[in-house]
């Protein structure tokens, strides 16, 4: 198993087991990141990963985790974008007996 040396945003430099670490590999274009348990804070670390980084940390042994996203991110929006009062507007109505099943339903009362 070896050892691999990451940065902490707290702690700074920080040594590691490859068993510590994981990659997350997007099976997309979207970037791939590794992430870690910081030994010192327990900070839950992530950062961006470049190609030559997910080829030296895989090539160590580091576990690589692929992944998919979620195909809403490919959906077409349309309409304006959610305000802060549509948000406001949604708690309230989640406050009404009965909202969920109306949800649920098809059927919303505005």
């Amino acid at each position: 198993m070896a050892n691999v040396k990451a940065s902490c945003p707290t702690c700074g430099d920080v040594e590691l087991t490859t068993r510590q670490m994981q990659v997350q590999l997007c099976t997309a274009v979207l970037p791939s990141s590794y992430s870690f348990l910081c030994p010192a804070c327990a900070t839950i670390v992530n950062k961006p990963a470049s190609t030559e980084v997910v080829g030296v940390l895989s090539a160590a042994g580091v576990e690589v985790r692929r992944w998919e996203p979620p195909a809403e991110l490919d959906e077409r929006k349309s309409g304006p974008p959610i305000t802060h009062d549509d948000l406001l507007g949604f708690h309230f109505a989640l406050q009404r007996p009965g909202c969920l099943e109306e949800l649920v339903a098809g059927r919303s009362e505005r």
